[in-house]
């Protein structure tokens, strides 16, 4: 699609949606983009490289494309918060929302970083309980960035990957 030719292409872009949204950590718009992509990356793994590899398939115990989406749930926890945060945008499913919050005024000042300086995006989880944590979105849409980056470095063709303005922690 345009000059996006396959997964390791579609992986610039969500570094570069990536960078975007840090760059504005509270813009609802550079967040649904890197977040739609992220849950894309899916699609153009499976289309680029994975459909056609039975090895792969074999290694990593999967037969279909869904058997790679749970796959993929089994990997990170993370991944299906930015699914629904991607279909919510998509599909106008305004449940998809609750929980998803922009903290502004709070803390403003003072250090200039995040919660003691800038809006930001956050997002409410539930770990089982009836408490709630709101979690930084900044913090979320990266461990799924770093999750694609790790699956390419250890299963895709592609060497080297390109890289993005926005350093990411290594594993």
């Amino acid at each position: 699609m345009f000059d996006i030719n396959n997964s390791r292409d579609f992986y610039q872009k969500l570094l570069e949606d990536f960078d975007d949204f840090m760059g504005q950590q509270d813009s609802a718009r550079h967040a649904m983009n890197c977040a739609i992509t992220a849950h894309h990356m899916a699609d153009w793994v499976w289309g680029d490289f994975l459909k056609s590899d039975d090895a792969l398939k074999t290694k990593l115990s999967i037969k279909s494309k869904d058997d790679f989406m749970r796959w993929i749930d089994t990997q990170t926890i993370w991944y299906g918060l930015l699914q629904g945060i991607s279909n919510g945008s998509k599909h106008f499913i305004r449940e998809q929302a609750k929980g998803r919050v922009k903290v502004e005024g709070w803390g403003m000042g003072g250090y200039g970083e995040g919660l003691f300086g800038s809006s930001y995006l956050a997002i409410g989880v539930n770990a089982g309980t009836e408490v709630w944590q709101s979690i930084p979105l900044s913090m979320l849409i990266e461990v799924v960035v770093r999750f694609w980056r790790d699956f390419l470095r250890t299963y895709g063709p592609y060497d080297p990957l390109p890289a993005g303005r926005t350093k990411l922690s290594e594993p």
